[in-house]
């Protein structure tokens, strides 16, 4: 019995260290960190989105590019 409360003194140990680490990083200025880092991350998601469109939209073009050579070539073309 001795081992389980071990190991619950150190997991409530543990969880009022990350506790600590919290409100230590918050009351250093971690919130405008974490702004920041959330305009970044909102920038590349743009980003991706704006490739995303391209990508498709030239996805879209060999597709019909595609679709006509295929119309273009006889079934039995082939010897």
């Amino acid at each position: 019995m001795g081992k389980k409360g071990g190991k619950m003194k150190s997991i409530l140990l543990a969880v009022i260290l990350l506790a600590l680490a919290a409100i230590v990083f918050i009351l250093f200025g971690g919130g405008g960190l974490l702004t920041t880092a959330g305009r970044k991350i909102e920038g590349a998601g743009k980003q991706a989105d704006t490739i995303k469109q391209k990508v498709e939209e030239q996805a879209a073009t060999i597709g019909k590019k595609v679709e006509k050579v295929k119309e273009s070539v006889s079934p039995g073309g082939k010897k």
